[in-house]
C-alpha cells in the first residue's frame, strides 16, 4: 500500500496558536500565586521545551500546590504538553517507544478533554468563544488522529478504524485519514470490504486545500488507486464515476458496492459447472482453498506440503501482484486482497515491480493460513516458474539449489 506519511503531519499547531495567552493574559502575574515557590514552579514549566519534562514539572506543581488559583491555566498547559508529546508519533512506524508515548499522551488528552479545555479554562485565559471553539475542535481531531495512527501501526485494526471514523466525523476533509482508513481495510485482505476501501482512497484524492494529500505525491497516490481498483474490478471502467461520487460524503453509503472481477466473471456463466470448464485453474485453486480451510485441512496439508502446484495438467496459475516485500510477493489468484504468497531466495527489486501487474506462476507448497486464507509457495527457479516480472526483478544474489518437488497424490489432488 502506497502510504508516504513519514512526517507528513497535518496541522499539529492549533494549541500552539494559543500558547502566548497562558501567561500574557494575567493582569498581574504575581497575584494568583501562593508564594515564591509557586512562581518558580510555574516559570519552570514555561521554560521547559521538552514536553515530557514539562508534564513532569506540571505534576510536581500540582502535587505541591493542589489548590492553586491557577488550576485552570495548569490544565491548559497540560493539554499543550500532551499534544506536543503525542504529535511526533503521527505518521511514524518506529521506534516503539515513540508510538507508545504518543498513544499514551493522546489517550490522556482525549480522556480529559472536558477538564483540560473546559469553559472555565477558556474564561480564565480570556479567549474569545470562536477562537476557543476552533482550537478545541482541532485539538480533539489531532488527538484522535494520533490514536488512530498508533492503533494502525500496532495492527489494532478495530480500534484504528473507530478512531479514523471519529476523525472524519469531526472533519470530513482530512485526506490522510481517509487514505489510512482505506489502507487499513485493504491490508485485512477482506475482499467483501474492498468497495468501501476503494471509496476511502478515492475520497482522499478528492480533498483539496490544507488537508489534501501531499501535492508531490499525488501522482503516486492516483497510480496506486488505479491499480488497486483495476486489480479488484478487472479494469478501470467506472473509476471516474467513483471519483465523482465521493465528493459528497466522507464515508460510503451502507449499500455501496463495486463488482469484483470474480463477480463480473461469474455473471458470464449460467452455473458453476460452466465457470469451472472455462476456468479450470481457478476451479482447482478454489478446491484447494476449500479443502485446506475445511475440518481435515491440516491433515490434507501434510500430504501436499512441498508438492508442486498447480499440477502439469494446469501448467501455471494467473495472478495479479498485490504487494511487494523484500523476498516475497503477495498476489491475487481469486481474492483481490491477496490469497497467495510467493517466496523467493533472491531479494526482490521492489522499484521495478508494479502492484497490479499480471503474472503466471507455479511453485512448491510451503504453508497456509485458514483465517484470511493465504497459501504460501516457494518459487525455486524464477526463470522457469514465474512469468511477467521484469528482467531486473531480482538482485544478483546467487540462487539456492532447488528442493525436489513431490507430485500431488492423484487420489487427493484437489
Amino acid at each position: 500500500m502506497y502510504h508516504p506519511l513519514a512526517r507528513t503531519v497535518f496541522g499539529f499547531v492549533a494549541i500552539a496558536a494559543l500558547s502566548t495567552i497562558t501567561w500574557a493574559q494575567q493582569a498581574n502575574p504575581f497575584d494568583p500565586y501562593a508564594d515564591q515557590g509557586e512562581v518558580d514552579a510555574g516559570q519552570a514549566v514555561t521554560k521547559a521545551t521538552d514536553p515530557a519534562k514539562k508534564l513532569d514539572l506540571l505534576k510536581e506543581w500540582e502535587q505541591k500546590y493542589p489548590n492553586s488559583k491557577l488550576n485552570t491555566t495548569r490544565y491548559f498547559m497540560t493539554a499543550q504538553a500532551l499534544l506536543q508529546e503525542a504529535g511526533p508519533a503521527y505518521g511514524q512506524t518506529a521506534p516503539p517507544a515513540l508510538i507508545d508515548g504518543g498513544e499514551k499522551a493522546a489517550q490522556q488528552l482525549v480522556d480529559n478533554m472536558d477538564k483540560y479545555l473546559s469553559d472555565d479554562v477558556k474564561t480564565a485565559l480570556k479567549v474569545p468563544d470562536d477562537q476557543w471553539k476552533t482550537a478545541r475542535a482541532q485539538i480533539e481531531l489531532q488527538a484522535n488522529s494520533v490514536l488512530g495512527w498508533t492503533a494502525y501501526v500496532k495492527k489494532q485494526d478495530d480500534l484504528a478504524e473507530k478512531e479514523f471514523k471519529k476523525v472524519l466525523q469531526l472533519n470530513p476533509n482530512v485526506a490522510l485519514i481517509s487514505w489510512s482508513l482505506g489502507s487499513l481495510i485493504i491490508r485485512q485482505h477482506k475482499v467483501e470490504r474492498y468497495s468501501e476501501a476503494l471509496y476511502d482512497l478515492a475520497r482522499a484524492l478528492s480533498v483539496t486545500g490544507a488537508t489534501a494529500l501531499p501535492a508531490a505525491a499525488q501522482a503516486q497516490y492516483n497510480d496506486y488507486l488505479k491499480k488497486a481498483y483495476s486489480g479488484y474490478h478487472g479494469d478501470d471502467s467506472g473509476l471516474d464515476q467513483l471519483k465523482a461520487s465521493v465528493v459528497t460524503a466522507a464515508l460510503p453509503p451502507a449499500d455501496f458496492h463495486i463488482d469484483s472481477i470474480t463477480e463480473i466473471e461469474n455473471k458470464k456463466f449460467a452455473n458453476q459447472d460452466e465457470f469451472n470448464k472455462a476456468h479450470p485453474d481457478i476451479a482447482l485453486w478454489r478446491t484447494m482453498r476449500d479443502t485446506l480451510k475445511g475440518d481435515g485441512g491440516d491433515a490434507y496439508f501434510a500430504t501436499v506440503k512441498d508438492s508442486g502446484f498447480p499440477p502439469d495438467t494446469i501448467g501455471t496459475l494467473k495472478a495479479k501482484i498485490v504487494t511487494v516485500n523484500e523476498k516475497d510477493l503477495v498476489v491475487n489468484v481469486d481474492n483481490a486482497g491477496g490469497d497467495a504468497t510467493l517466496k523467493f531466495e533472491k531479494a526482490l527489486n521492489a522499484k521495478v515491480i508494479n502492484v497490479g501487474d499480471a503474472i503466471e506462476f507455479k511453485g512448491a507448497i510451503d504453508s497456509f493460513t485458514k483465517d484470511q486464507y493465504m497459501l504460501t509457495l516457494v518459487i525455486d527457479d524464477p526463470k522457469e516458474d514465474i512469468k511477467g516480472l521484469p528482467d531486473n526483478a531480482f538482485s544478483a544474489a546467487p540462487a539456492r539449489k532447488a528442493a525436489p518437488k513431490k507430485v500431488l497424490p492423484k487420489k487427493k489432488t484437489p
